[in-house]
């Protein structure tokens, strides 16, 4: 770290304690208070150069903090809107499931009626001989009972192979939205790691600026302490050269 200069007012109380003003004297003050002057303006130059540079670069951290930030907002925003898509399709496949478990309880019912059917009609189909030769007048009865419960057979499996084609088609459904939520999920993953490693880096960006920002500060402020030192000796400089002016005259 560069050695802080003594300000002009110490100086002057240095100068005031040698020997009586003399035109020697005078001058090598003055040569002491220019070398002096020279250094602090070296050194006010560099301070301004470096003051212009982090500046600069301050600037361009803070663009990059800026982006990061916006880059961070979209992977937030787009992980939100996945995570919502994935909400939905797991109330989808929710009500998939239970449509499925109503369709299965619905088949069932159906499966039990035509085999209830069957067996009347079965039933019927074997007694029709014998009520034949029992009772003539009934056989139009039984044949009439055969036909009806062979409606009945066709509308059951009918329904049945409804039913079973719309559970192949929730099945088909569950599948294709269990691959979709596969999908989801894994672009979920991706997302919330390229997050992390965006956060990451914008935290690492924002420890930059703040180090850039404390370093500005700084060298400006030495560049003003600067600046007084130099305006304090052109000062001095000035009372000095006066002061040899006038000990040549006396001499």
């Amino acid at each position: 770290m560069r050695r802080r200069h003594a300000p002009a007012a110490i100086v002057l109380s240095a100068l005031a304690l040698l020997p009586a003003p003399a035109l020697l004297q005078a001058q090598q003050n003055s040569r002491e208070a220019e070398r002096r002057l020279e250094r602090v303006r070296s050194e006010l130059r560099e301070a301004a150069a470096e003051r212009r540079r982090l500046e600069g670069a301050r600037g361009t951290a803070a663009r990059a903090l800026r982006e990061a930030d916006e880059q961070v907002g979209r992977r937030s925003r787009a992980l939100r809107e996945l995570e919502a898509a994935l909400e939905r399709e797991q109330q989808a496949l929710a009500a998939l499931q239970a449509r499925r478990a109503t369709l299965a309880q619905d088949l069932d019912a159906r499966r039990a009626e035509l085999a209830a059917l069957l067996r009347a009609s079965y039933a019927i189909g074997e007694a029709a001989p014998l009520k034949a030769l029992l009772a003539q007048d009934r056989i139009a009865d039984g044949q009439r009972q055969l036909v009806y419960h062979r409606h009945l057979q066709r509308e059951r499996l009918a329904r049945i192979r409804q039913l079973g084609a719309e559970l192949q088609n929730v099945a088909a459904l569950e599948r294709e939205i269990a691959q979709r939520r596969q999908a989801l999920a894994q672009r979920q993953a991706e997302q919330r790691a390229q997050l992390a490693g965006l956060e990451q880096a914008r935290r690492a960006r924002a420890r930059m600026v703040a180090e850039l920002e404390a370093r500005y500060r700084d060298r400006a402020a030495r560049e003003r302490a600067l600046g007084r030192d130099a305006q304090a000796l052109e000062g001095l400089l000035g009372r000095l050269r006066a002061a040899a002016a006038r000990a040549a005259r006396e001499r």
